[in-house]
Protein backbone atom coordinates (compact mmCIF):
# COMPACT_ATOMS: atom_id res chain seq x y z
CA UNK A 1 0.00 0.00 0.00
CA UNK A 2 1.17 3.42 -0.79
CA UNK A 3 1.82 5.88 1.84
CA UNK A 4 2.47 9.60 1.99
CA UNK A 5 0.23 12.29 1.87
CA UNK A 6 -0.78 12.58 -1.47
CA UNK A 7 -2.24 8.92 -1.69
CA UNK A 8 -4.04 9.63 1.39
CA UNK A 9 -5.67 12.67 0.10
CA UNK A 10 -6.33 11.16 -3.40
CA UNK A 11 -7.76 7.99 -2.00
CA UNK A 12 -11.50 6.92 -2.96
CA UNK A 13 -14.02 8.39 -0.05
CA UNK A 14 -17.96 8.31 -0.22
CA UNK A 15 -20.02 11.17 -1.19
CA UNK A 16 -23.29 9.99 -1.55
CA UNK A 17 -25.41 9.84 1.83
CA UNK A 18 -29.12 9.37 2.63
CA UNK A 19 -31.71 12.21 2.58
CA UNK A 20 -31.71 11.66 6.62
CA UNK A 21 -28.04 11.99 6.54
CA UNK A 22 -27.98 14.95 5.01
CA UNK A 23 -30.52 17.11 6.70
CA UNK A 24 -28.76 15.59 10.33
CA UNK A 25 -25.63 17.43 8.65
CA UNK A 26 -27.48 20.66 7.62
CA UNK A 27 -29.23 20.81 10.91
CA UNK A 28 -27.62 19.17 13.73
CA UNK A 29 -24.70 21.16 14.03
CA UNK A 30 -27.26 24.65 13.85
CA UNK A 31 -29.58 22.62 16.47
CA UNK A 32 -26.79 22.00 18.98
CA UNK A 33 -25.15 25.42 18.03
CA UNK A 34 -28.01 27.15 19.25
CA UNK A 35 -29.50 25.23 22.21
CA UNK A 36 -25.60 25.37 23.58
CA UNK A 37 -25.72 29.10 23.60
CA UNK A 38 -29.25 29.88 25.02
CA UNK A 39 -28.50 27.36 27.66
CA UNK A 40 -24.87 27.92 28.53
CA UNK A 41 -24.64 31.54 27.42
CA UNK A 42 -20.58 31.27 27.12
CA UNK A 43 -18.22 34.10 25.89
CA UNK A 44 -19.05 36.30 28.13
CA UNK A 45 -23.30 36.17 26.42
CA UNK A 46 -24.54 35.49 29.88
CA UNK A 47 -23.48 39.07 30.55
CA UNK A 48 -24.85 40.56 27.23
CA UNK A 49 -27.47 42.48 27.67
CA UNK A 50 -30.21 43.28 24.32
CA UNK A 51 -34.32 43.15 24.37
CA UNK A 52 -33.92 40.25 21.55
CA UNK A 53 -30.84 38.75 23.41
CA UNK A 54 -32.52 35.23 22.60
CA UNK A 55 -33.81 35.62 19.09
CA UNK A 56 -29.72 37.06 18.52
CA UNK A 57 -28.18 33.65 19.92
CA UNK A 58 -30.57 31.24 18.42
CA UNK A 59 -29.88 33.28 15.07
CA UNK A 60 -26.92 31.80 15.53
CA UNK A 61 -27.62 28.11 14.78
CA UNK A 62 -29.61 29.52 11.42
CA UNK A 63 -26.31 30.83 10.48
CA UNK A 64 -24.84 27.86 11.02
CA UNK A 65 -27.72 25.53 9.21
CA UNK A 66 -27.76 27.85 6.13
CA UNK A 67 -23.94 27.11 5.70
CA UNK A 68 -24.64 23.49 5.33
CA UNK A 69 -27.81 24.11 3.88
CA UNK A 70 -25.47 25.43 0.91
CA UNK A 71 -22.30 22.79 0.82
CA UNK A 72 -25.27 20.15 0.64
CA UNK A 73 -27.92 21.05 -1.67
CA UNK A 74 -26.53 24.12 -3.32
CA UNK A 75 -23.20 23.70 -4.04
CA UNK A 76 -23.62 19.86 -6.07
CA UNK A 77 -26.19 22.22 -8.50
CA UNK A 78 -23.90 24.72 -9.09
CA UNK A 79 -20.74 22.44 -9.70
CA UNK A 80 -22.37 19.10 -10.88
CA UNK A 81 -18.78 17.60 -11.95
CA UNK A 82 -16.89 18.13 -9.20
CA UNK A 83 -19.14 16.34 -6.85
CA UNK A 84 -18.93 13.25 -8.88
CA UNK A 85 -19.24 10.24 -5.80
CA UNK A 86 -16.78 8.20 -8.41
CA UNK A 87 -13.95 10.75 -8.23
CA UNK A 88 -14.98 11.56 -4.85
CA UNK A 89 -11.84 11.47 -2.00
CA UNK A 90 -10.24 12.42 0.95
CA UNK A 91 -9.04 15.70 -0.38
CA UNK A 92 -12.22 16.87 -1.64
CA UNK A 93 -13.93 15.54 1.15
CA UNK A 94 -11.92 17.27 4.00
CA UNK A 95 -12.09 20.60 1.10
CA UNK A 96 -16.05 20.39 1.31
CA UNK A 97 -16.27 20.15 5.04
CA UNK A 98 -13.93 22.64 5.71
CA UNK A 99 -15.93 25.20 2.99
CA UNK A 100 -18.79 24.31 5.30
CA UNK A 101 -17.02 25.38 8.37
CA UNK A 102 -15.86 28.49 6.74
CA UNK A 103 -18.73 29.53 5.13
CA UNK A 104 -20.34 29.11 8.50
CA UNK A 105 -17.75 31.08 10.52
CA UNK A 106 -18.15 34.19 7.59
CA UNK A 107 -21.61 34.05 8.25
CA UNK A 108 -21.86 33.92 11.87
CA UNK A 109 -18.95 36.66 12.04
CA UNK A 110 -20.95 38.83 9.78
CA UNK A 111 -24.28 38.38 11.32
CA UNK A 112 -23.40 39.41 14.72
CA UNK A 113 -22.38 42.97 13.18
CA UNK A 114 -25.87 43.11 11.15
CA UNK A 115 -27.83 41.96 13.97
CA UNK A 116 -26.16 44.53 16.31
CA UNK A 117 -25.85 47.38 13.66
CA UNK A 118 -22.26 47.69 13.46
CA UNK A 119 -20.60 48.83 10.96
CA UNK A 120 -18.70 45.60 8.49
CA UNK A 121 -14.82 45.74 9.63
CA UNK A 122 -13.17 44.00 6.97
CA UNK A 123 -9.80 44.15 8.60
CA UNK A 124 -10.83 42.55 11.55
CA UNK A 125 -12.97 39.80 9.79
CA UNK A 126 -9.13 39.26 7.46
CA UNK A 127 -7.47 38.62 10.82
CA UNK A 128 -9.90 36.32 12.80
CA UNK A 129 -11.40 34.30 9.50
CA UNK A 130 -7.95 32.48 8.68
CA UNK A 131 -6.80 31.72 11.88
CA UNK A 132 -10.49 30.27 12.88
CA UNK A 133 -9.90 28.61 10.06
CA UNK A 134 -6.25 27.08 10.62
CA UNK A 135 -8.03 25.84 13.57
CA UNK A 136 -10.10 23.69 12.15
CA UNK A 137 -8.39 22.03 9.66
CA UNK A 138 -7.11 19.65 12.42
CA UNK A 139 -10.09 18.08 13.60
CA UNK A 140 -11.62 18.00 10.32
CA UNK A 141 -8.45 16.09 9.32
CA UNK A 142 -8.75 13.94 12.03
CA UNK A 143 -12.17 13.05 11.94
CA UNK A 144 -12.02 12.29 7.75
CA UNK A 145 -9.11 10.57 7.78
CA UNK A 146 -10.35 8.48 11.33
CA UNK A 147 -13.56 7.60 9.03
CA UNK A 148 -11.76 6.25 5.89
CA UNK A 149 -9.45 4.33 7.93
CA UNK A 150 -12.68 2.45 9.81
CA UNK A 151 -13.86 1.75 5.94
CA UNK A 152 -11.03 0.63 4.14
CA UNK A 153 -10.61 -1.67 6.81
CA UNK A 154 -14.12 -2.84 7.46
CA UNK A 155 -15.02 -2.94 3.54
CA UNK A 156 -11.63 -4.79 2.52
CA UNK A 157 -11.90 -7.24 5.32
CA UNK A 158 -15.55 -8.13 3.92
CA UNK A 159 -14.09 -8.30 0.02
CA UNK A 160 -11.79 -10.81 1.10
CA UNK A 161 -14.38 -12.87 2.70
CA UNK A 162 -16.47 -12.58 -0.33
CA UNK A 163 -14.01 -13.74 -2.29
CA UNK A 164 -13.74 -16.92 -0.60
CA UNK A 165 -17.53 -17.34 -1.54
CA UNK A 166 -17.37 -16.70 -5.11
CA UNK A 167 -14.46 -18.78 -5.82
CA UNK A 168 -16.14 -21.73 -4.34
CA UNK A 169 -19.97 -20.68 -5.85
CA UNK A 170 -21.31 -22.65 -8.26
CA UNK A 171 -22.66 -21.00 -11.50
CA UNK A 172 -25.72 -20.38 -12.44
CA UNK A 173 -26.93 -21.82 -15.78
CA UNK A 174 -27.70 -18.76 -18.44
CA UNK A 175 -29.41 -19.07 -21.55
CA UNK A 176 -27.10 -19.05 -24.36
CA UNK A 177 -28.43 -15.85 -26.90
CA UNK A 178 -29.96 -12.80 -25.37
CA UNK A 179 -31.30 -9.73 -27.17
CA UNK A 180 -31.23 -6.02 -25.96
CA UNK A 181 -34.10 -3.86 -27.46
CA UNK A 182 -33.88 -0.47 -28.37
CA UNK A 183 -36.76 1.62 -26.87
CA UNK A 184 -38.63 1.32 -29.64
CA UNK A 185 -38.79 -2.77 -29.42
CA UNK A 186 -36.40 -3.33 -32.41
CA UNK A 187 -33.84 -5.84 -31.71
CA UNK A 188 -30.40 -3.85 -30.76
CA UNK A 189 -27.67 -6.20 -29.67
CA UNK A 190 -27.52 -10.39 -29.87
CA UNK A 191 -24.92 -11.83 -27.29
CA UNK A 192 -24.37 -14.87 -25.42
CA UNK A 193 -25.18 -14.66 -22.05
CA UNK A 194 -22.16 -15.99 -20.97
CA UNK A 195 -19.95 -12.78 -23.10
CA UNK A 196 -22.47 -10.39 -21.39
CA UNK A 197 -20.53 -8.13 -18.33
CA UNK A 198 -22.45 -5.48 -17.38
CA UNK A 199 -24.42 -2.54 -18.36
CA UNK A 200 -24.47 0.94 -17.46
CA UNK A 201 -27.00 3.73 -17.73
CA UNK A 202 -25.55 6.79 -19.25
CA UNK A 203 -27.99 9.20 -19.71
CA UNK A 204 -31.02 8.15 -22.29
CA UNK A 205 -28.80 5.54 -23.38
CA UNK A 206 -27.77 2.18 -21.79
CA UNK A 207 -23.61 0.82 -22.13
CA UNK A 208 -23.32 -2.45 -22.92
CA UNK A 209 -20.16 -3.71 -22.12
CA UNK A 210 -19.76 -7.54 -23.56
CA UNK A 211 -16.97 -9.88 -24.93
CA UNK A 212 -17.05 -10.27 -28.38
CA UNK A 213 -14.17 -12.84 -29.57
CA UNK A 214 -12.66 -13.12 -26.06
CA UNK A 215 -11.75 -9.41 -26.83
CA UNK A 216 -13.67 -6.26 -24.38
CA UNK A 217 -16.09 -4.47 -26.89
CA UNK A 218 -19.08 -1.57 -25.74
CA UNK A 219 -21.96 -0.67 -27.59
CA UNK A 220 -24.87 1.61 -26.88
CA UNK A 221 -28.66 0.97 -26.98
CA UNK A 222 -31.27 4.16 -26.27
CA UNK A 223 -33.12 2.66 -23.89
CA UNK A 224 -33.33 2.84 -20.18
CA UNK A 225 -31.46 0.48 -17.54
CA UNK A 226 -34.68 -0.05 -15.59
CA UNK A 227 -36.38 -1.74 -19.17
CA UNK A 228 -33.40 -4.00 -19.81
CA UNK A 229 -33.26 -5.36 -15.80
CA UNK A 230 -36.75 -6.60 -16.90
CA UNK A 231 -35.66 -7.85 -20.61
CA UNK A 232 -32.82 -9.57 -18.76
CA UNK A 233 -33.08 -13.47 -17.05
CA UNK A 234 -33.61 -12.61 -13.37
CA UNK A 235 -31.33 -14.48 -11.24
CA UNK A 236 -28.04 -14.08 -13.55
CA UNK A 237 -28.52 -10.35 -13.67
CA UNK A 238 -28.07 -8.04 -10.33
CA UNK A 239 -28.90 -4.39 -10.22
CA UNK A 240 -25.71 -3.57 -8.22
CA UNK A 241 -26.21 0.03 -8.13
CA UNK A 242 -28.72 2.58 -9.33
CA UNK A 243 -26.46 2.79 -12.61
CA UNK A 244 -25.18 -0.46 -13.15
CA UNK A 245 -26.46 -4.25 -13.84
CA UNK A 246 -24.32 -6.59 -13.55
CA UNK A 247 -23.79 -10.62 -15.01
CA UNK A 248 -23.35 -12.22 -11.43
CA UNK A 249 -21.71 -15.39 -13.35
CA UNK A 250 -19.73 -12.82 -14.93
CA UNK A 251 -18.21 -11.83 -11.30
CA UNK A 252 -14.21 -12.71 -10.69
CA UNK A 253 -14.12 -10.93 -7.48
CA UNK A 254 -14.95 -7.97 -5.33
CA UNK A 255 -12.66 -4.87 -4.12
CA UNK A 256 -12.83 -2.91 -1.15
CA UNK A 257 -12.27 0.89 -0.24
CA UNK A 258 -13.51 3.69 1.77
CA UNK A 259 -16.26 4.19 -0.52
CA UNK A 260 -17.56 0.34 -0.32
CA UNK A 261 -17.19 -2.34 -2.63
CA UNK A 262 -16.72 -3.17 -6.53
CA UNK A 263 -16.97 -5.69 -9.07
CA UNK A 264 -14.51 -7.25 -10.84
CA UNK A 265 -14.95 -9.31 -14.44
CA UNK A 266 -13.59 -12.50 -15.67
CA UNK A 267 -11.31 -11.49 -18.86
CA UNK A 268 -11.66 -7.45 -18.25
CA UNK A 269 -9.04 -6.80 -15.63
CA UNK A 270 -9.66 -2.77 -16.19
CA UNK A 271 -13.51 -2.93 -15.78
CA UNK A 272 -15.52 -2.73 -12.55
CA UNK A 273 -18.43 -2.01 -11.47
CA UNK A 274 -19.54 -0.25 -7.80
CA UNK A 275 -21.86 -1.30 -5.46
CA UNK A 276 -24.41 0.92 -3.80
CA UNK A 277 -24.11 0.45 -0.17
CA UNK A 278 -27.51 -0.26 0.27
CA UNK A 279 -27.14 -3.60 -2.00
CA UNK A 280 -24.04 -5.22 -0.35
CA UNK A 281 -26.39 -7.92 1.99
CA UNK A 282 -28.38 -8.66 -0.96
CA UNK A 283 -25.26 -9.11 -3.17
CA UNK A 284 -22.95 -10.97 -0.72
CA UNK A 285 -26.07 -13.60 -0.39
CA UNK A 286 -26.33 -13.74 -4.16
CA UNK A 287 -22.38 -14.53 -4.47
CA UNK A 288 -22.59 -16.98 -1.46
Amino acid sequence: MSTGILPFLTAPYPLRRSVAADWAFVLGPGIFVALFLLFFQPFGTADFQHPHKQAFLAGYGVVIAAAGFIIVYIAPRLFPGWFDEERWTVGKHILLLLSSFGIAIAGCYFYKDWFLGHSLSWRGFMGFFPLALSIALFPIVGIVAGAYIRRLKHYASGAEMANQRVNHREEVASPDLITLADESGRPALEVHATDLLFLRAADNYVEVFYLLDGQPARTMIRNTLSVMEKILPPGHFFRCHRSFLVNLNRVERLSGNAQGYRLHFGGVAELSAPVARGRNAELLSLLG
